[in-house]
C-alpha cells in the first residue's frame, strides 16, 4: 500500500507544480484577447467574403456551363474531322493538338467539378471532364491508326458521357449536342 502512496503523491505535486507554472495575467491580457478578438473577427469576415466569391463564381459558371459544353463539342468534332482530312504527314501533330486541348478541357471540367461539389452541376462537370479525358486517349490512339480511330469514335462510355452531360443541358435551357 505505500508503494502506491508514493507515486500517487509524486504525481499529485506534479501536477500542482505545472499549475503553479502558469503565469498570472499581465496588465496587457485585456488588450492582447481584444486584438484576438478582433483578429477573429477579421478572419470569419474574410471567411464569409471568400464563401461569397465563390458562390458567385459558380453561379458565373453554371450560366455558362451547357454552353460552354456545346462549344467544346463542337471545337473536338472540328478539329477531328480536319485530322482525318489532313495529310499524313500532317496528322500525328493534328492528333497530338487536338489530344492536348481535350486533356485540357479534361482539367477544365474537372476544376469545375470542385466549384460545383455538393450542386446539381457537379455530376455533368464529372461527365464532360471524363468525357474530354477518353476523347484524348482516343485522339492519342488515332495518331497512329486512322481506320480503328474511326471505330473507335463511337465507344460506347465516350458516348454515355456525352450523352449524360447532353441530357443534363437539355433540361437546363442548353441545346443538346
Amino acid at each position: 500500500m505505500r508503494k502506491l502512496q508514493v507515486p500517487l503523491f509524486l504525481l499529485a505535486t506534479g501536477l500542482l507544480g505545472a499549475c503553479a507554472q502558469i503565469p498570472a495575467p499581465g496588465p496587457n491580457s485585456t488588450a492582447l484577447a481584444q486584438t484576438r478578438a478582433s483578429q477573429a473577427d477579421q478572419a470569419a469576415q474574410m471567411a464569409q467574403e471568400r464563401l461569397a466569391a465563390v458562390a458567385t463564381q459558380r453561379r458565373a459558371a453554371e450560366r455558362h456551363f451547357c454552353s460552354s459544353w456545346k462549344a467544346s463539342l463542337d471545337l473536338v468534332r472540328r478539329d477531328a474531322i480536319g485530322c482525318v482530312h489532313a495529310t499524313p504527314e500532317q496528322q500525328g501533330a493534328c492528333w497530338d493538338a487536338v489530344a492536348n486541348w481535350a486533356g485540357a478541357k479534361s482539367e477544365y471540367y474537372a476544376a469545375l467539378q470542385r466549384l460545383f461539389a455538393g450542386h446539381p452541376y457537379a455530376e455533368p462537370a464529372q461527365a464532360a471532364g471524363s468525357f474530354f479525358q477518353q476523347t484524348q486517349t482516343w485522339a492519342q490512339n488515332c495518331r497512329g491508326n486512322i481506320q480503328a480511330c474511326l471505330q473507335e469514335a463511337d465507344q460506347s462510355s465516350m458516348q454515355a458521357q456525352k450523352a449524360a452531360v447532353n441530357q443534363f443541358c437539355a433540361g437546363h435551357g442548353g441545346p443538346p449536342s
